[in-house]
């Protein structure tokens, strides 16, 4: 690894003070005073002038200001122009997942309305035929329902109307369905493509809609509009076919859907059908919160408009209307006759619909025109004994006569069973059904109206009938003569165990029948006598053979402790393919017996942590590195070969992506190069897709075919980071498996979390462990304490945590501390919680945080107002010149989110980068709009970089940092067929565009923001750029000052407090807004911190494009003698002499542009106060006045300090980045006009109008000390 850094630091100065001791009135002291006089202008004027904006660059900050969000927006990304519309929506992003979540509202099945005449069309078509033959009708009705009809609906096909869509550039919207349709989107093409284009909508008078061709049965439909970038705009859609003649459905401006066309607010439109046609001397009578109730009886509101429904009238509501009512009349009859129904017609429900629909004389007020009652039964399960719980579509306004006049249960012999009480749940649409329900007597059938259901066991009536505390999976003992299994299945008829060989796992040894036992358990023994032929049973494989109901099905052992070689290729060849199988082992027989936990200096408590995020495989996958590895790349082995970068850098604890068993892979070609650049279809993962939460993929192991060797190669890298002296947190994914079926066939309805009708709710393609379950939970707290006992880890990650019950993440962080009691926990706590329908509880997620101190959850704040995230990623922030509160600001240092309460800092992973979305370089190149290749525009970025991660690591909390934030990690698309735009059908998967400020594409302008399908070209950690001072000074310098940051952090507890209570006294805000020219929202942040022993830390950051001063006030003047140990070049736990981007003075310091700087005053060795210094050295000091050229022959390295720094942490590759933002005119790709425009925002005050000043400041010196010494 190389370390000899190409050193570049200001060449010292001496500092000059002037005085004059005695000074006679006279010539001399005129012509002294006149010169000085006449300097002091001249750096007035150049202060004046860098402050200064050219029209032109105002116009140019007036158009960006305008395309910042506020704080408070945040969550809308705004455009800057119509002309960048599109180009700004292909650069949105999208979460981890690349496919929508279908939430499964309840299942329905389609309900048979009225008969063939009184269907919708048969009632628009006999409407306006007798429209037609009336000559007082008047003309049918021009709304959209009408207006539709030009169009007509082609057979099998669903019309989806929108009020609105998310923009007017439809080429960049789409329609991604799933369900009931004849072809899924994800059958079309990946995420987002296989989406139906809004380029191909039409136009009506509700909006624009498209059609879609529907599966034959169909009962249900799910959609949402998502864009070319792959962001899903609207969230999941499930809409409810209520009937086999349902076509259209209209969702409103919050793409809520209906089943009519919802009109204008204040109107309700009551339509009229009836099967004879004859609606001469029909009316309606009024009364309730309309705006005209009837007046004089029997004389109604005649049905005069023909609309596709039959009749209708439009009925205008009083503000705030809560019910109506009606009575419908025939005005060619009299008394009591002249009423059609003699009850009366009440609605109450005016909030959730627009229209209503009534027949004939039918006493039903329906809500939708295909007359389907709304209450109507969804869904039955057993839930216990005494109860079965069933769903409906609605029970607003039900009473519990009615449900109990209309329901019927019988046994699965035919016997009914009597219904003691009804408990009716209109929240959560529910009904408890209260009885003696024998679980012998299952499954009971349950009757509503037409509606009937089978009951199934609900996971509750499992759990309190068969939930098990004992040993699961395969037990091998007596070096492999014996192995005992238990296998967890109480719905199975008989399980199987299928055994094969060793040496090829296709190869059937032999099957074993298992015996059932207790609470739904099935167990089995094998020994050299079970007639397999096998004395010793290690390395061999196996799966169970489920039989239940007739069918059979193969699985995986969900404890099994290691798995044979695995081809997600293979998966359709067969039932043997699908799954992987499992390995019998004895994992303690492999690997170092003294592994044990780490042992890291100086880690007491949580917030000491300093958390690296690595991929396995990234790691030692870069070409250039290959002549050096003595193991093959991209395995754990390969990975302990490069571990001493990671001790150097100072990193406390080493995070790795998940290396459990994963799908979606092929691990016998783990050995394979993908130098090629490509973002799908790559043999690479990230491991988001599990397989088995016990055993460790064979990707990374040098040998996947032995089941043995991953666990033994783990161990050993384990082992290794902990010689180092750091800890390994494994990132683990509890939230969701790669497919469904992996658990749902061990035992159906129980494993995930279910929707209110017993279906598994699914996430990303596979289904949502369901932690409230018993067995769930054992599944999610054995692995955890499995995986802490055996492999000797200190600490887990848990992906989307906010997926799960906050009870299950705690039990598990217990049993998981009585191991290993330095062990630590955190977790993704967005708000994501889906649970089981209506069975609220308290998730694992950022609300979790203002009642625990054991699990810590990422801060979507502070790496929001940072530098931007998702889905507004590219959005100008903090470090990329976006204005942010600077109240808001302090409170994301102090580990005090806006967005969640957290009561203690080490509830809070501060993060400005991770395995997701774009690199911490690649956002800061989208937001700046700056193409690296330009040299001056590489140093910007990575000067804004260095910004970001000095704010990271001077926060309280934990810090986090992505692998590569360190020196500036891309995932640029760098292939020569990519150097310019391409059509849209050969974008990279998962890539945005970035463009420059004037529009014009970077060269190589794709940039990928989720590279978990991408080649090794695109993922490889790039050891070059990380260790070359020389070829990449900038990348060098950027990881040299990140390492010194985290030596600073760990030489201090000042950023590391424990409690709030301490962050609040010793966490205070210099840079109050509305003082010292510090707006509400700004660029610039100042804050101190108090460390336990005394020593005072400040940390002053201009994020802005010019100068800015720092004032220390009365409050902070002890500030002006404390030491600089981090400037624009440099940071460390040593005091730097030679400031660069650093101007003091004794009232406070200025910055130059993007520069950040940390002062230090010991309690022990307190600094001496500085003596005043010359303004005009000052100035020459700053490095952001003069040319790019001066800079760079004034910064040129010192041997004398190049030598100190190389031995300190605060060690400098480069001081470039205190060039000032103006680019150099010869620099390529940078038009004259661009230079121009920059150097106006940077005014060059320091080159000709100071330069001026200083001269003529010397010349009236000298030529006044002749005039003086002449005199005398």
């Amino acid at each position: 690894m190389k370390r000899n850094y190409h050193l570049q630091s200001r060449t010292s100065e001496k500092r000059h003070y002037f005085g004059i001791r005695r000074l006679k009135v006279g010539v001399a002291s005129v012509v002294i005073a006149s010169g000085f006089l006449f300097g002091g202008a001249q750096l007035v004027k150049a202060d004046e002038t860098k402050a200064t904006t050219s029209p032109a660059t105002e116009t140019v900050s007036a158009a960006n200001s305008e395309a910042l969000p506020k704080p408070a927006d945040e969550a809308k990304a705004e455009e800057v122009d119509s002309s960048a519309q599109k180009e700004s929506e292909q650069k949105g992003n999208i979460e981890k997942s690349a496919q929508p979540e279908a939430v499964v509202n309840q299942a329905a099945q389609p309900t048979e309305g009225a008969d063939s005449s009184a269907t919708p069309e048969a009632a628009g078509k006999e409407a306006k035929e007798t429209a037609a033959s009336d000559e007082t009708e008047k003309p049918a009705s021009t709304d959209q329902s009408e207006t539709s009809t030009k169009d007509a609906i082609a057979d099998g096909h669903m019309r989806f109307h929108f009020k609105n869509l998310p923009s007017e550039n439809l080429d960049s919207l789409g329609l991604w369905t799933w369900d009931d349709v004849e072809t899924p989107s994800s059958q079309k093409g990946g995420w987002p493509t296989g989406a139906t284009s809004f380029a191909t909508a039409k136009k009506d008078d509700y909006g624009y809609y498209l059609d879609v061709k529907m599966a034959e049965k169909r009962s249900k439909v799910s959609l949402l509009i998502n864009n070319t970038a792959g962001q899903n705009i609207t969230g999941d859609k499930t809409v409810e076919l209520l009937s086999p003649q349902m076509n259209e459905v209209w969702f409103d401006k919050d793409y809520n859907p209906h089943t009519s066309e919802p009109l204008k607010e204040g109107m309700l439109r009551i339509n009229y059908y009836r099967t004879d046609g004859q609606y001469d001397k029909k009316s309606l009578w009024l009364w309730g919160d309309v705006q005209n109730p009837g007046q004089n009886w029997p004389d109604g509101v005649d049905f005069e408009k023909t609309g596709k429904y039959g009749r209708y009238v439009d009925v205008p509501l009083k503000e705030a209307a809560k019910m109506i009512g009606f009575l419908l009349l025939d005005e060619s009859k009299s008394g009591d006759d002249v009423k059609i129904q003699k009850q009366d017609y009440n609605f109450a429900n005016l909030g959730k619909t627009s229209q209503i629909f009534l027949r004939d004389a039918d006493p039903t007020v329906y809500t939708n025109p295909y007359f389907v009652n709304d209450i109507r039964m969804t869904g039955a399960q057993h839930v216990s004994l005494t109860e079965i719980e069933a769903t409906f579509s609605t029970l607003e306004n039900a009473k519990k006569e009615d449900i109990l006049k209309n329901l019927k249960i019988t046994n699965k012999d035919g016997g009914e069973v009597t219904v003691k009480d009804v408990v009716l749940d209109s929240k959560n649409k529910s009904a408890k059904l209260i009885g003696d329900f024998n679980q012998a007597q299952s499954p009971y059938l349950i009757k509503y109206g037409n509606d009937q259901f089978k009951t199934s066991m609900n996971w509750q009536l499992k759990d309190s009938l068969y939930k098990y505390d004992g040993d699961l999976g395969a037990r091998v003992s007596q070096a492999g003569k014996q192995v005992d299994l238990t296998f967890w299945s109480p719905s199975a008829d008989q399980v199987d165990l299928v055994v094969y060989d060793k040496e090829d796992q296709n190869k059937v040894l032999g099957r074993i029948a298992m015996q059932k036992g207790e609470s739904g358990t099935w167990t089995g023994s094998l020994t050299p006598e079970s007639g397999l032929g096998i004395s010793d049973y290690r390395g061999h494989f196996y799966h169970y053979e489920i039989t239940r109901g007739g069918k059979k099905v193969l699985v995986l052992d969900p404890y099994a402790k290691s798995l044979a070689a695995w081809n997600s290729e293979d998966a359709d060849k067969g039932d043997a393919y699908k799954i992987a199988k499992a390995a019998f082992v004895d994992p303690s027989e492999y690997g170092p017996k003294d592994l044990t936990y780490a042992n890291i200096p100086n880690f007491k408590k949580r917030e000491d942590a300093l958390i690296y995020e690595a991929h396995v495989r990234d790691f030692t996958s870069d070409p250039a590195i290959s002549k050096d590895l003595k193991s093959q790349f991209g395995t754990f082995s390969a990975f302990i070969e490069k571990l001493d970068y990671l001790r150097d850098l100072g990193v406390t604890h080493v995070q790795l992506l998940p290396v459990l068993s994963y799908y979606f892979v092929n691990e016998l070609k783990n050995a394979e190069r993908m130098d090629k650049y490509a973002s799908s279809n790559s043999n690479y993962n990230w491991g988001y897709d599990p397989q088995n939460y016990f055993s460790l993929t064979g990707m990374y192991s040098s040998a996947p075919t032995d089941p043995a060797k991953r666990i033994e190669e783990f161990k050993n890298l384990v082992n290794e980071i902990h010689k180092r002296g750091m800890g390994v947190i494994m990132d683990v994914v509890y939230n969701h498996t790669a497919k469904t079926s992996i658990f749902e066939d061990l035992e159906p309805n129980y494993y995930h979390f279910m929707d209110a009708d017993g279906t598994p709710r699914t996430s990303f393609g596979g289904g949502r462990l369901g932690t409230t379950h018993y067995m769930s939970r054992r599944i999610l707290v054995d692995s955890i304490k499995y995986l802490t006992e055996q492999y000797k880890v200190d600490g887990f990650r848990f992906d989307m945590m906010g997926d799960h019950d906050a009870e299950s993440i705690q039990t598990a962080y217990e049993e998981a501390k009585k191991l290993n009691p330095n062990l630590i926990m955190l977790g993704e706590g967005w708000k994501t919680y889906a649970g089981d329908e209506n069975k609220a509880v308290q998730p694992a997620d950022q609300s979790w945080m203002k009642s625990t101190d054991t699990v810590a959850v990422f801060s979507d704040d502070i790496r929001n107002t940072l530098k931007s995230g998702y889905p507004n990623e590219g959005t100008p922030a903090f470090i990329t010149g976006g204005k942010r509160s600077v109240e808001n600001v302090f409170k994301n240092i102090k580990a005090q989110p806006t967005n969640f309460e957290a009561d203690s800092p080490g509830d809070v992973i501060q993060y400005i980068a991770a395995h997701d979305n774009l690199t911490l370089f690649d956002i800061i190149a989208q937001s700046i709009k700056k193409d690296p290749a330009v040299a001056a525009n590489n140093q910007e970025i990575h000067r804004r970089l260095r910004l970001g991660n000095l704010m990271i690591l001077t926060s309280q909390g934990t810090p986090f940092i992505h692998s590569g934030q360190e020196y500036g990690r891309t995932k640029q698309f760098r292939d020569p067929a990519y150097k310019y735009p391409v059509s849209e059908d050969k974008v990279p998967n998962k890539a945005h565009l970035l463009t420059n400020e004037d529009g014009t594409p970077f060269e190589y302008p794709y940039f990928i923001h989720d590279s978990y399908d991408s080649s090794d070209a695109v993922n490889h950690f790039d050891w070059t750029k990380a260790t070359d001072s020389e070829k990449f000074p900038e990348n060098a310098k950027s990881r040299a000052y990140m390492k010194g940051l985290i030596s600073l952090r760990k030489s201090t507890d000042a950023f590391t407090r424990s409690s709030k209570a301490e962050v609040d006294q010793n966490v205070t805000l210099i840079t109050q807004p509305g003082k010292d020219g510090v707006e509400k929202e700004d660029l610039v942040l100042g804050y101190q911190v108090v460390a336990s022993n005394g020593d005072i830390y400040a940390v002053f950051v201009n994020a802005d494009k010019k100068e800015r001063n720092f004032n220390f006030g009365e409050t902070y003047k002890h500030l002006a003698g404390a030491e600089v140990v981090a400037d624009g070049n440099s940071a460390g736990v040593s005091a730097i002499s030679n400031l660069a981007g650093v101007t003091r003075n004794s009232n406070g310091l200025t910055l130059a542009p993007l520069t950040a700087t940390i002062l230090r005053i010991k309690k022990a060795s307190p600094a001496q106060e500085e003596k005043p210094q010359d303004t005009s050295k000052d100035i020459q000091q700053n490095p952001s006045q003069g040319s790019v050229k001066e800079l760079q022959k004034e910064q040129s390295p010192s041997p004398s300090l190049s030598n100190k720094l190389v031995q300190v942490p605060s060690t400098s590759p480069s001081s470039e980045s205190q060039k000032p933002l103006a680019a150099e005119p010869q620099q390529d790709k940078v038009s004259p006009s661009e230079t121009a425009s920059t150097e106006k925002v940077l005014p060059k005050t320091g080159t000709e109008t100071s330069l001026l000043a200083l001269l003529g400041a010397s010349l009236a010196f000298f030529t006044g000390l002749l005039t003086f010494r002449k005199k005398q």
